[in-house]
């Protein structure tokens, strides 16, 4: 989905998870303004993704900044589907 199904007014998670195939939750970030979703998510791809990568890069090639997937949750119930996002 794209950045248009955020609405500004509500309240998302947004979180950045291990490359595939690995399924562990890096970071969440969560009580997100969705006039703020594109800003965190960015922090997450830019800082916290490359910080994570450099720690297990050398273990596992999969971990590549750019192969980290950023998910955004509704937290408000009545659109409990996560969104997929990246930058």
């Amino acid at each position: 989905m794209s950045l248009s199904a955020i609405t500004p007014d509500r309240i998302y998670e947004v979180r950045l998870d291990e490359p595939a195939p690995f399924s562990y939750v890096v970071e969440t970030k969560r009580d997100v303004p969705g006039s703020q979703v594109e800003e965190v998510a960015r922090e997450l791809t830019e800082k916290d993704a490359v910080a994570h990568a450099a720690q297990w890069s050398d273990i596992e090639p999969a971990y590549v900044p750019s192969a980290y997937p950023v998910k955004v949750f509704d937290v408000t119930g009545e659109w409990p589907v996560r969104v997929p996002f990246q930058l």
